[in-house]
């Protein structure tokens, strides 16, 4: 038999499980004390000891055919309400005018952009624009047709102009302007 300081150390240190400090008077006892909690001793039943007990059985609602499967059926429930949508949202056909709209406006202008570089590398903008270049460089009126599209904006001198595509002479802008505007052309008349 172990003394009352050894027992009072193994409950400090935690190494009782409920069911020896409820089997030990001593040790509720000391449980009650430290730790203020009441303790009461575990009388355990089994099931087949209890008899003439009647539990209170909820009443369970069958469906056809029987079952017992612990399914439980409610009835009259409210319907949901319809969720009201935001009115400041665009609705969902509104959206759809509006990317059309854009869809529009997008094979719009980049069709209008590569028909413009096209026209640009056979020169047929400088009739258009040609007078704006002063007479003593070299001008549409010399042959020089097509604008150079990194040097566009100094179309009033020879700087601006180059030759067409007809002479075999294109430039790297050109390219990269004809398929920029061909891709983009694309991509929107897809949609």
């Amino acid at each position: 038999m172990t003394s009352t300081n050894d027992l009072l150390k193994r409950l400090l240190a935690g190494d009782f499980s409920p069911e020896e400090i409820a089997g030990d008077p001593v040790l509720v006892s000391l449980a009650d004390r430290i730790y203020g909690i009441k303790i009461a001793p575990v009388n355990p039943v089994k099931p087949r000891d209890v008899q003439g007990l009647e539990l209170p059985v909820a009443p369970v609602t069958e469906v056809a055919p029987p079952t017992d499967m612990l399914i439980e059926v409610i009835g009259n429930i409210a319907p949901a309400v319809p969720v009201v949508q935001d009115l400041n949202s665009p609705q969902p056909a509104e959206a759809a005018a509006t990317s059309r709209e854009k869809s529009k406006l997008l094979t719009l202008l980049s069709g209008t952009g590569f028909a413009a570089v096209i026209l640009n590398m056979f020169g047929v903008l400088s009739t258009a624009l040609g007078s704006m270049c002063s007479p003593d460089d070299l001008c549409p009126s010399d042959g020089y047709t097509r604008i150079n599209l990194l040097d566009f904006y100094k179309i009033d001198t020879g700087y601006g102009w180059s030759e067409p595509i007809q002479t075999g002479t294109y430039g790297i802008p050109d390219i990269v302007a004809l398929v920029a505007t061909g891709l983009l052309l694309f991509l929107s008349l897809r949609k």
